[in-house]
């Protein structure tokens, strides 16, 4: 599965975009979480691989903001490991190991419909990506 976040703008926001999408391709999305309102908004979903760029370039021609890449940074020079972090994921994305090290698996991750993890860092080591 490819995660995406799909970012909605301005009078996009009042057509059902992500349904025709689907019914279009006849693929399933899986929404993991969504956060729209009549200003705009974003969906975090999961595409299988198989369709992810077919699926993609549709979302596109219809006037939708596409990201692909992590959904959040982490600076291996701020971080001490400190754990502040883990609790916090909603998702398991972030554990740590058995010699203490944290460990931010992007696969998991909901990016900026959450960011509970960019609060909870004391040395600001963690940041989403825009």
């Amino acid at each position: 599965m490819v995660r995406v976040l799909l970012r909605f703008r301005g009078k996009i926001v009042t057509q059902p975009v992500t349904s025709k999408v689907i019914l279009e391709e006849g693929v399933p999305i899986n929404i993991l979480t969504a956060s729209i309102d009549h200003n705009g908004g974003e969906i975090l979903a999961e595409i299988p691989d198989e369709s992810a760029q077919r699926v993609i370039e549709n979302f596109k021609a219809k006037g939708v903001e596409v990201k692909v890449e992590e959904l959040i940074s982490v600076d291996k020079e701020l971080c001490v490991d400190c754990g502040s972090c883990v609790s916090l994921c909603p998702v398991g994305a972030i554990t740590i190991d058995e010699e203490f090290n944290v460990n931010f698996d992007g696969r998991k991750c909901l990016g900026s419909t959450c960011g509970l993890c960019v609060d909870a860092c004391p040395f600001r080591a963690i940041t989403l990506v825009k």
